[in-house]
């Protein structure tokens, strides 16, 4: 049982060090705190314009995630998901409209970030679905495919 309680906290910091850099990248800082024994995960983060301001003393100011605008919380669920299954190993990973409320600067810094994890994870494959125009994604070693569909008229 001291072995599972010991992998737990490793993976969970693992995870906790992940999100912060991946935020980063947008200039963004947050933090992921797990309560085991409740279940929870709670998600916090400080987007670069509230960087300056401060709440009382010397405490920076963290948004709860209900509050962010989409593109900042489709952003943050990006490097919430890319920080677990960093730290956890799984064959096939998948997201449908994940960009969906994304404005264009979130959207090349996810889609850059996704297309970095899988380059890194060779043995993994990925299944992204999106709505968004991803024709000009031109990549090595990394099969795009783009699904026609039909527009039917009623």
């Amino acid at each position: 049982m001291k072995k599972w309680y010991m992998f737990r906290i490793f993976i969970s910091m693992r995870a906790k060090s992940i999100f912060s850099e991946l935020l980063l990248r947008r200039g963004y800082k947050g933090s992921l705190k797990f309560f085991h024994t409740n279940h929870q995960l709670v998600l916090k983060v400080q987007i670069e314009d509230q960087a300056l301001v401060k709440a009382s003393g010397n405490e920076t100011y963290e948004k709860d995630p209900k509050s962010l605008s989409g593109g900042e919380k489709s952003f943050s669920t990006i490097c919430l998901l890319l920080s677990l299954w960093e730290t956890m190993g799984c064959p096939i990973r998948g997201l449908d409209e994940f960009d969906v409320f994304m404005d264009a600067v979130n959207r090349r810094i996810s889609m850059k970030m996704l297309i970095e994890s899988a380059r890194d994870t060779a043995q993994t494959q990925y299944i992204m679905i999106t709505p968004q125009d991803m024709r000009y994604i031109f990549i090595s070693k990394i099969k795009i495919y783009i699904i026609n569909f039909l527009i039917l008229n009623y």
